[in-house]
């Protein structure tokens, strides 16, 4: 765990955003130090707000009690807003073969995120041993349309070291329903004790966080997301386009420029070649939801920014 340390404040350095309370921002260096620092009035002039997981450039101030500066944020992968994260490499998709039951409506939207995000996801599939059957046919579906899957059963302790390589070089987050086991995967991966895993558990299970914050947690050259969100989304809040959609189904690729016309999105259109790209039914069931929820918000969209142009117009 990084420890803020006094060091020697005289030259500026880069380094990466951790932890952020009340304006007041943790970075840690390459070296494995860090720092509280505070962000320059120019972020709030061009209303940016600084955010964990972002390469910063900090400066030392002529002020004791806060003596470093955010001066400058470098250009973002992605941006994350529930929860607010910064530079997301890689997801695991966590889901249960039961208790829960697998949402998989859930599981493509997060796929869908991740593709319009340039993360990549990586489908944990957990408590095997309960329904081997359900989750050997998940596992199956989504690994012909291209995803990365990893089973794990409740009678057995994962490999670590296959989980330990996903983090090289990556900041690693978990997303999925709650109760899959999430925190006990996030114990074994870490080795962390009792307390300190209590810390970052209590916030990964749905409904037992009480603490609201996004930390970042050096681990196996990478760093581990600790945060209370990723576990509900909605296409309308996440603004994501037919475009997102489409582009978050693998297996259309297979049949690109086969279909009668350029422009079609798989819905039943005439000429359309969608039975040749092995979709799973379920997923081209939920697939065309999507887009037909997609569809209605930007209609609904358009509308609203009509009667507004009339609106403004009788005044």
């Amino acid at each position: 765990m990084p420890t803020d340390m006094i060091i020697d404040n005289t030259e500026p350095f880069n380094g990466l955003i951790i932890k952020g309370v009340g304006g007041l921002y943790t970075v840690r260096r390459d070296d494995g130090t860090a720092v509280k620092a505070k962000p320059r009035g120019i972020f709030r002039k061009k209303k940016i707000i600084p955010t964990v997981g972002d390469y910063v450039f900090v400066e030392p101030t002529t002020d004791p009690d806060v003596p470093y500066a955010i001066s400058e944020i470098q250009s973002r992968k992605n941006l994350m807003l529930r929860p607010s994260i910064a530079n997301v490499d890689l997801l695991f998709l966590t889901f249960s073969t039961m208790q829960p039951a697998p949402y998989l409506e859930l599981l493509d939207k997060l796929l869908i995120l991740c593709h319009k995000n340039d993360i990549m996801p990586v489908i944990w599939i957990t408590k095997m041993d309960l329904n081997p059957e359900t989750g050997s046919s998940i596992a199956k579906t989504y690994s012909q349309a291209g995803y990365q899957v990893i089973c794990t059963s409740n009678d057995g302790i994962p490999d670590i070291d296959l989980f330990k390589h996903y983090f090289h070089h990556r900041t690693v987050g978990f997303a999925g329903q709650s109760g899959v086991g999430k925190s006990t995967l996030c114990n074994i991966l870490t080795g962390l004790s009792d307390r300190e895993v209590g810390k970052i558990s209590d916030r990964l299970n749905q409904g037992k966080h009480t603490t609201r914050h996004v930390e970042l947690f050096p681990f196996a050259d990478g760093y581990l997301i600790d945060s209370p969100g990723f576990t509900n989304l909605d296409i309308l809040e996440a603004d994501i386009s037919v475009f997102d959609i489409r582009q978050g189904y693998p297996e259309y690729d297979k049949i690109l420029g086969q279909c009668q016309f350029d422009d079609c999105l798989h819905l039943g259109e005439k000429g359309c070649a969608v039975d040749k790209s092995g979709i799973d039914p379920g997923r081209l069931e939920r697939y065309r939801s999507f887009i037909k929820t997609a569809r209605e918000n930007d209609y609904t969209k358009r509308n609203k920014g009509e009667n507004r142009h009339v609106s403004d117009n009788e005044r």
